[in-house]
C-alpha cells in the first residue's frame, strides 16, 4: 500500500438526531497537549462545515447556514466566554431514550503531517435541515467544551472561511473544499497575532 491510503484519524464528531427536538452531540480529538487537540478539534469543524455546505450547494438552505452561523460568530464575540445557545430549537442530551433517526458524522485524518482529509456521512436520505442543524449542533459542542482563546480561535476562523467564499471561491465547487478551511485558519491566526 501507498503512503498516502494511510489515513491516521486525530478528530471525529457523530451528530445523532432523536425524537422530537433532541440530539446527541459526541466528539474526540486527539493530540499530545490541550492545544493541539483543540486544533485538531476545529480544524475538523471547519472541514466538516465546508462539506455541509458543499453538500448543500444552490440552495436556499446553504446560504441561511451561512447566515446563522454569522449570527452564531457575532453571539459567541459577544458573551464574553459566557454561555451562547446557537442550536435553534434543538437540545443537546446526554442519553437517549430511543435510536436516533438520523446519524451525521465527520472524521477528520491526518494523510502526512500538513496533509488532512476529512470524511463525513450522511443518512440514505438526508435532511437540509438536518444538514444545517449537524453544523449548530458540532458547533454548540465546541463552543460549551473548548477555552475562550480557542473559542475565539473558532469563530475567527469560521470568518475566514466567510471571507474566502465570498472574496475568491464559492462553497458550491469542491475546489473550495480544502483551501476554504485553511483560509479561515490562516485568518485566525493573523487576527490573534496581531491582538498579542
Amino acid at each position: 500500500m501507498g503512503l498516502l491510503s494511510r489515513k491516521t484519524p486525530i478528530a471525529t464528531v457523530r451528530v445523532a438526531f432523536l425524537d422530537g427536538d433532541t440530539a446527541q452531540v459526541e466528539a474526540w480529538s486527539d493530540g499530545s497537549d490541550r492545544q493541539e487537540q483543540s486544533y485538531n478539534a476545529i480544524l475538523l469543524f471547519l472541514m466538516h462545515y465546508a462539506r455541509i455546505l458543499f453538500f448543500l450547494s444552490f440552495r436556499d438552505t446553504a446560504d441561511q447556514l451561512v447566515e446563522w452561523m454569522d449570527e452564531a460568530v457575532r453571539d459567541i464575540a459577544g458573551s464574553d466566554g459566557g454561555k451562547v445557545h446557537l442550536t435553534r430549537d434543538v437540545d443537546i442530551v446526554a442519553e437517549a431514550s430511543t435510536g436516533p433517526r438520523a446519524v451525521w458524522t465527520g472524521t477528520l485524518s491526518v494523510l502526512k503531517p500538513g496533509e488532512y482529509r476529512c470524511a463525513n456521512e450522511k443518512p440514505a436520505d438526508p435532511e437540509d435541515e438536518d444538514a444545517q442543524r449537524a453544523v449548530l449542533l458540532h458547533l454548540q459542542h465546541l463552543i460549551d467544551t473548548l477555552p475562550e482563546l480557542e473559542r475565539a480561535y473558532l469563530a475567527l476562523g469560521i470568518t475566514g472561511m466567510h471571507r474566502y467564499y465570498r472574496d475568491v471561491q464559492h462553497w458550491h465547487t469542491s475546489k473550495s473544499l480544502h483551501p476554504a478551511p485553511a483560509a479561515g485558519l490562516d485568518y485566525a491566526r493573523s487576527v490573534l497575532e496581531r491582538g498579542q
